[in-house]
């Protein structure tokens, strides 16, 4: 999209008098009426970059002929059943597919609605575990600073992240947090390249946390493999997740890896808690699991976890009226096979190792302190020092929505975020393109946003 163009985008389509939406936020949005690929499309005919593939969704590209097709054969053939009452055929079979897809001594699959309903069902996953295993003190889930798990009290009780918690906050317990896995920024390793090397010294510190709430009360650790919203991209040190699966294994913690970014192939392996020698006990996922085209999340125990419900009457004491959707079920199907069929996930091995090369351009920035990133999730943190890595004095809310803006009348779509530094300070950006995109592709994104950050006014 050229610059004449961007800028005639019309950001007064939508007000507080002009919807009967109750929308995230009363202010202006474009309104999108068409995807294709890794484009979307406004009523007025501009087109954008999707370089966050809908919120992360949106793995194979929007307008996947094969995909709609699924979904209406099935909607036409059974839309919905009760979970309560029936098994359907198309949740078993999209199960068996994911079991494959799954690593090793991962067999089945919970099916919900989205990421929070996927991680809030891991929690209390991990607590019934531990009543029926003889250990009813355990409860507590400890979460790490910067992070986010989801939007639910008990997710939110697990999370870190300070802007999304605060509001609620009296609202549930108060969980302890580790500190973050965060290279760039360790207080614990003795320097950056240690961190990213072997990332232990922070890691250990789950350990003194434990200690200090008693492990008797500890029921898991919840943790993304490579960060996401909270913090753009972070990649943890290559001993970090070894060394939590032993300290969680002393304590008798179970281990819980937040997949609801990372996986589906996102960062260039299935899951990328893969890109580790490490065995989680629960894999949670979600947005990319159905491309986008229909909400669904799904909770992945470990079989040794499995095994001390097999008997247990009633089962799994939870459950959602949309658990187990056959529509849902058929549609992530047909997304699995697609990307077995076009080969996505390694595409987002080789392209993101490519991407991740040409960002490191950005590096000529005074305020890009950072640039990081697996496959295609990647990130850039944006300082007002680079020797200091002091935050930008004018970051916060208002500059980020001012990006967001800029990279809107660049052609781009970017996910910016905040708080990285001390839970209010911090600005950065993810960037989470669709896993079809070719070479290419990476260099028209990488264009749009050397625009956009020449754009910007950071002073």
């Amino acid at each position: 999209m050229n610059n004449e163009s961007a800028n005639s985008i019309a950001m007064t389509e939508l007000t507080p008098d002009k919807t009967n939406l109750f929308p995230r936020e009363f202010t202006t949005y474009p309104t999108i009426v068409r995807g294709d690929g890794a484009y979307i499309y406004d009523k007025n005919g501009n087109e954008y970059f999707d370089a966050i593939a809908g919120n992360q969704c949106s793995n194979i590209g929007h307008g996947v002929d094969a995909i709609a097709t699924a979904a209406a054969e099935q909607i036409r053939r059974l839309e919905y059943t009760s979970s309560m009452l029936f098994v359907n055929d198309r949740s078993q079979e999209f199960a068996e597919r994911m079991a494959a897809f799954l690593p090793n001594g991962f067999e089945h699959v919970w099916m919900v609605s989205g990421g929070s309903e996927a991680n809030e069902s891991a929690i209390k996953l991990a607590r019934e575990y531990h009543r029926e295993t003889g250990h009813p003190e355990k409860h507590q889930v400890i979460g790490r600073r910067i992070s986010f798990h989801g939007n639910t009290l008990g997710t939110l009780a697990a999370s870190g992240i300070t802007s999304r918690r605060e509001p609620f906050a009296a609202a549930y317990m108060d969980w302890p947090k580790a500190p973050a896995a965060y290279p760039y920024r360790c207080q614990f390793c003795e320097t950056q390249s240690d961190c990213k090397e072997h990332g232990t010294e922070c890691a250990k510190q789950l350990d003194t946390v434990i200690r200090d709430v008693g492990s008797q009360h500890v029921a898991a650790f919840i943790a993304e493999p490579i960060v996401g919203a909270a913090n753009a991209a972070v990649v943890p040190g290559e001993e970090y997740f070894e060394t939590v699966r032993e300290i969680c294994d002393e304590h008798g913690v179970l281990m819980i890896v937040d997949e609801v970014m990372s996986g589906m192939g996102r960062t260039g392996e299935n899951f990328a808690i893969e890109h580790w020698d490490v065995t989680p006990d629960i894999i949670t996922c979600a947005k990319g699991m159905s491309a986008g085209y229909t909400p669904l999340g799904g909770m992945m125990p470990h079989s040794d976890i499995v095994e001390a419900f097999a008997n247990k009457p009633g089962g799994f004491t939870h459950g959602h009226t949309y658990c187990f959707n056959p529509t849902s079920s058929a549609i992530a199907s047909a997304v699995l096979e697609y990307m077995e069929a076009h080969e996505v996930v390694s595409n987002a091995r080789d392209v993101g190792s490519y991407a991740l090369e040409r960002f490191a351009e950005f590096s000529e920035y005074e305020f890009i302190g950072d640039v990081r990133g697996k496959g295609l999730m990647l990130g850039v943190e944006l300082v007002g020092n680079k020797e200091t890595k002091a935050p930008l004095e004018a970051g916060g809310p208002e500059f980020r929505n001012d990006l967001l803006q800029t990279a809107l009348e660049q052609g781009i779509v970017v996910y910016p975020g905040g708080g990285s530094v001390d839970g209010e300070r911090g600005d950065h950006i993810l960037i989470t393109p669709p896993l079809t995109i070719s070479r290419d592709q990476v260099d028209e994104m990488v264009d749009l946003l050397h625009a956009t950050f020449q754009q910007l006014d950071v002073v």
